[in-house]
């Protein structure tokens, strides 16, 4: 079911892209965004050829540094 909502978002989302103006109160970066993450949803991650979205980075924090004994 899960996967079958997200086909239907992606379809959407879609159309949204190449009809622009279809629904005045949807963006075309919101449909784009709709459309990169119902595409996650079917196993598709586009995301990696879009360099605008940015990729995670992991927290300098989290990694420990090494100890040092004085």
């Amino acid at each position: 079911m899960k996967k079958f909502l997200a086909g239907i978002f992606a379809l959407g989302s879609g159309i949204v892209l190449f009809i622009p103006d279809l629904l005045p109160f949807l963006d075309e970066a919101v449909a784009l965004m709709i459309l990169v993450k119902s595409l996650q949803v079917l196993g598709l991650d586009i995301s990696r050829f879009l360099p605008f979205l940015g990729k995670k980075k992991p927290d300098a924090a989290k990694k420990e540094a090494p100890v040092v004994d004085v």
